[in-house]
């Protein structure tokens, strides 16, 4: 019985840093700073190395994307390894960081964080929505 209930548990797991592996591009999860992780209304848990490796596994599945008791974590750049809810964080995309894909991508809690951090005038801000239609 207790099995069964915590198998239907909806909450995160922590990463195990150098470990787990990104379920969408397979690298191993290294830098706290980036990390995201998913818990879909079932309760299955999808970690990432990245904002954008999670923005992309979203695109090819729609159905956990706009499902709203799907969970969504990013890690606060100004915080690694402290999760914030994604749908309120900010992203910053900017070429003076260096995430693990190359997207160049860190998520902030707040937009004044994620503009203090801007370093490039060409460097966009975007907010969970703005995020997923970009990629």
């Amino acid at each position: 019985m207790i099995g069964l209930l915590s198998a239907c548990s909806r909450a995160p797991e922590p990463i195990q840093y150098g470990k787990d592996a990104c379920t969408h591009c397979r690298m191993t999860i290294m830098d706290k700073r980036f990390a995201a992780e998913i818990v879909t209304a079932k309760g299955k848990v999808f970690k990432f190395d990245a904002a954008e490796c999670m923005a992309d596994f979203l695109k090819e599945k729609p159905e956990i994307a706009t499902n709203e008791n799907s969970i969504f974590l990013v890690s606060d750049f100004n915080h690694p390894g402290q999760f914030v809810d994604a749908r309120k964080s900010f992203f910053l995309n900017d070429n003076s960081l260096t995430s693990p894909m190359g997207g160049n991508l860190a998520a902030f809690s707040s937009e004044n964080s994620a503009k203090e951090l801007q370093k490039d005038k060409s460097a966009r801000i975007y907010n969970w929505g703005l995020l997923l239609k970009s990629r």
